[in-house]
């Protein structure tokens, strides 16, 4: 898969000697380690190539082996399955660790590559599966891409469980207690791991990290990893080789209120997104919000942020998956994003005959053909099936599989490059 991500700073090929990086508003300063040889990051030189990260393969932790081999007996009663005495083990490391690296101070911001000094492999993270990724270069004689030395990893929080919290609310009586852990209220993101939280390490060599590497003080538990996102080159007769510097956008499909809807203001989305990536340094150059249940238009645009004025975008009517429509979902995000964009997209409009349409357009194109999973980074999605306790909440869904189902959905999204998430 040659098509997915990595950034470096506007570049401009001038006389095809040197390309000079313009600083613009969101510049990211800093040049992939042994991609350059000027240190400041000003100029990059002919002979050195321009280089990105593309998604190699995505690995199944141990733990989420297991729960593989057993979710289908196992999904009939999950709430007995999950209060075990070695899956509440489990389950109280993998959220502790997952609330330690989200809960970090606000005022901590990811403007550049490698914000975050290197530390040593923690030892909760072997519950964590991984995401892995290799690096290639632009050869400019065929204008393309070849595989290059570098191999990078980064974690995500496994698929266990109900695919949610386990210390949330649903399970009732028999619903997991965890110390200092508020009582969950149904919305609970605490099992989601994103990717700026997310620990990661590479190295420039072409040899697989083997798990003693993996071990080493090399990891970053915070940050811009270098497969964020990336330039995109393209021949102009004037210059030669141009650059085209990324966009960071977010479409939210389900978004209801940016703050609050009715009295819940866990079940908004737009303020979990906007703090989660926006406010971290990387603001977001489109925020598309898609909402079928009428809104009014003066709330709506009181509760988001003064910088997201003329960014966000409100489109209060609903997508559709019908053929030719020009409110097509897959049709809208071709248009508007470009597979070295960083893309957000969250998936949660509460009817399953449209999202599963999208779902099973993601699982079934060919990325390195212009298929819309090429151009998601990251995919927060809240997949109703047929099991219980969600069935009350989800209204019984019928004919859209079970939990087992939704695990093999999740996986094989990760599987095309997408670190997708279970939302709750």
């Amino acid at each position: 898969m040659m098509n997915r991500k990595s950034v470096l700073p506007y570049i401009f090929a001038i006389s095809g000697a040197v390309l000079l990086v313009l600083a613009f508003s969101r510049m990211r300063h800093l040049i992939l380690p042994g991609d350059h040889s000027t240190s400041i990051g000003l100029f990059w030189t002919k002979g050195d190539p321009y280089c990105k990260w593309v998604f190699s393969h995505y690995e199944s932790s141990p733990y989420e082996s297991s729960w593989f081999s057993n979710i289908e007996a196992a999904q009939s009663n999950i709430c007995d399955a999950v209060a075990q005495p070695e899956h509440t083990n489990a389950s109280e490391i993998i959220v502790t660790r997952t609330l330690e690296l989200t809960s970090i101070a606000p005022s901590y911001q990811w403007k550049t590559y490698d914000t975050f000094n290197t530390t040593s492999f923690h030892s909760s993270d072997t519950f964590m599966s991984r995401m892995h990724y290799n690096r290639t270069c632009y050869d400019s004689k065929s204008e393309t891409f070849k595989l290059a030395k570098g191999k990078g990893i980064q974690l995500i929080e496994p698929l266990w469980g109900m695919l949610r919290d386990p210390f949330d609310h649903w399970c009732g009586k028999k619903a997991l207690h965890m110390e200092g852990q508020a009582n969950a209220t149904g919305q609970s993101k605490a099992h989601i791991m994103p990717q700026g939280y997310a620990p990661y390490t590479y190295t420039l060599t072409d040899t697989e990290l083997s798990v003693e590497e993996s071990q080493q003080e090399q990891w970053r538990t915070h940050g811009l990893p270098p497969w964020h996102s990336s330039l995109r080159p393209s021949t102009d007769p004037r210059v030669g080789v141009a650059f085209q510097p990324p966009q960071n956008i977010h479409l939210d499909l389900g978004s209801s209120y940016f703050k609050i809807w009715g009295s819940d203001s866990g079940a908004a989305s737009g303020q979990w997104f906007y703090d989660t990536y926006h406010a971290r340094g990387q603001p977001f150059d489109r925020f598309i919000a898609v909402e079928v249940e009428t809104l009014n238009d003066t709330t709506a645009f009181r509760q988001i942020p003064d910088d997201l004025v003329g960014v966000y975008t409100l489109m209060n009517v609903g997508l559709t998956m019908d053929e030719g429509d020009k409110l097509n979902t897959i049709d809208m995000i071709k248009r508007v994003v470009k597979p070295e964009d960083f893309f957000v997209f969250k998936l949660d409009i509460d009817s399953a005959p449209i999202e599963e349409p999208i779902v099973k357009n993601l699982l079934a194109d060919n990325p390195d053909e212009g298929g819309a999973s090429a151009l998601i980074d990251e995919l927060m999605f809240e997949h109703h099936v047929n099991y219980e306790p969600m069935n009350g909440p989800w209204s019984n869904p019928q004919g859209v599989g079970d939990l087992h189902r939704s695990y093999n959905v999740f996986r094989d999204l990760r599987k095309k490059g997408i670190r997708a998430h279970s939302w709750p």
